[in-house]
């Protein structure tokens, strides 16, 4: 019978991921839990945060990689699974049956909802369809459709923008600009330079290996949103700003109670059945309307801000998939409070 002095999770992947050290530091707040991790990078830096480390091999070789995982459950009798990375999701969806049968307890949606949630163009369709707003789009598997978008859009009056359909994080994010205004790049920080059709045209292939998906640039208050759901039900819903980003990651923002933003969310997680902590970012329009940009199913990397407001997601997330009392409510978040990230730093054996 699992307790909470008797629980080992593991986190399959993503030791060296930036959240990985939050989400890592809301687990410790359980001081008799113990904590597994693994990565492909031998050296990352959470194996010197966590109780035990694995090299895991990319899920991309996926017979490899549950092999790893699977025998890392039985050698450290691990109770619960918490994925944190995007590109695992859907083998361990797919090997759902191999980790019930030890007894092992997956915290992940199932195999169709990955799917949909995972690819950008088939979620931004679910929204249209319930009538959510998301920014005008086309998903274009070659150069030739690409242009195509970009001009339609451009002659909306529309910023452009494009990512993979497939991806997380800013891989393969771009702007596409009429023009670039001299001397501009000498005064910018690092990060996406806006560039032109003619310019992305030197960069980008004839045909995409992964779909682009190609939409309108939304100019107002981004968010990342935070959820818990079970059974059909949003247990938690958490909408942060992200007011300060570096590599799509936010560092700086504030928690907003936005009912608005919340109902939503809601309503998109019901329909898509989502399972385990979701994370899903928004964007509002000029008009103030929050915009569907994209769904993470998973634990997201900043979750752990919500730590400083009342609200240890990791743990919540643990103790429902066990069955287990939740102590927390969202009465005890405590809205308004801004945070800001800032790195560390750990000496590798």
């Amino acid at each position: 019978m699992i307790t909470d002095n008797s629980i080992t999770v593991l986190i399959p992947s993503g030791a060296g991921a930036p959240g990985f050290a939050g989400i890592c530091r809301c687990l410790r707040e359980e001081s008799a839990w113990r904590i597994v991790a693994g990565d492909v990078n031998a050296h990352a830096y959470g194996r010197q945060l966590c109780d035990v480390f694995l090299v895991v091999p990319p899920s991309s070789d996926e017979g490899a990689y549950l092999e790893v995982v699977l025998g890392a459950c039985v050698a450290h009798a691990v109770d619960v699974v918490l994925p944190i990375t995007t590109r695992e999701l859907d083998v361990l969806s797919r090997g759902r049956s191999q980790f019930e049968a030890l007894g092992v307890t997956l915290i992940l949606s199932g195999a169709e909802s990955i799917g949909i949630a995972n690819d950008k163009g088939l979620s931004a369709r679910q929204a249209q369809a319930l009538g959510l707003p998301v920014p005008a789009f086309e998903v274009c598997g070659d150069w030739l459709s690409f242009e195509r978008a970009v001009i339609s859009l451009q002659e909306q009056g529309l910023g452009v923008c494009f990512k993979p359909v497939r991806g997380n994080g800013s891989r393969g994010f771009g702007i596409v600009v009429e023009s670039v205004e001299l001397g501009v790049f000498l005064s910018r920080k690092a990060g996406v330079e806006p560039m032109t059709l003619d310019e992305w045209r030197r960069r980008l292939p004839e045909r995409f290996e992964i779909p682009m998906m190609v939409c309108g640039y939304m100019e107002g208050q981004e968010y990342s949103v935070d959820m818990l759901c079970a059974g059909g039900k949003t247990l938690f819903c958490v909408p942060r700003t992200r007011d300060k980003m570096i590599g799509g990651i936010s560092v700086a923002g504030k928690l907003d109670r936005n009912f608005g933003l919340i109902a939503f969310c809601i309503r998109l997680a019901q329909a898509l059945e989502l399972e385990g902590p979701i994370g899903m970012q928004w964007k509002e329009d000029a008009a103030g309307v929050p915009h569907l940009i994209e769904i993470n199913p998973r634990l997201q990397g900043t979750t752990s801000v919500l730590l400083l407001a009342g609200l240890n997601m990791p743990v919540v997330a643990v103790r429902q998939a066990l069955g287990l009392p939740l102590e927390a409510s969202t009465a005890d978040i405590d809205w308004g409070k801004r945070f800001v990230r800032f790195w560390d730093e750990r000496l590798l054996d």
